[in-house]
């Protein structure tokens, strides 16, 4: 007779498929991170989200402060009957497979400035756009008529 309730090793394998998925938005958040600042290209409201995301990334680099996306994955591990890793995300899962350790800090250094550089990039661009459209515009070529 169906009783209507689960087996556990669904609820385990519920817990891993899960994990997996916060491992993806995780790794996009990360993508993001380095190179979403271009966004501001589309308008400068893109800009503020990714300021903040910029001033997370530095604060859970050179802080205590856990990333929830980390503790959300180690918990759903956990539930799914396995042991969750000690190290943070980017340790597990990409030092010395994405890149060596001996070049952690100048990759995230380097994310770092990709992301200022994308601001600066997004703001003299508007910049410049905002003086083509000052500038009085010739109906006609000079020499011409």
């Amino acid at each position: 007779m169906h009783t209507g309730a689960c087996p556990p090793y669904i609820h385990g394998v519920a817990a891993l498929l899960a994990a997996g998925v916060v491992v993806l938005v995780h790794l996009a958040y990360l993508v993001y991170a380095a190179v979403g600042g271009f966004l501001g290209l589309r308008g400068l409201a893109w800009l503020l989200p990714h300021v903040t995301s910029t001033v997370w990334s530095v604060t859970v680099t050179l802080t205590p402060v856990n990333c929830p996306l980390t503790a959300l994955e180690r918990w759903l591990l956990e539930l799914g009957g396995r042991t969750p890793y000690d190290e943070s995300f980017t340790a597990h899962y990409l030092r010395d497979v994405v890149y060596p350790v001996q070049y952690e800090t100048a990759i995230w250094l380097g994310m770092m400035a990709l992301a200022v550089f994308s601001y600066v990039f997004v703001l003299r661009s508007r910049v410049r756009a905002d003086r083509a459209q000052d500038r009085p515009q010739h109906a006609h070529l000079h020499g011409t008529g």
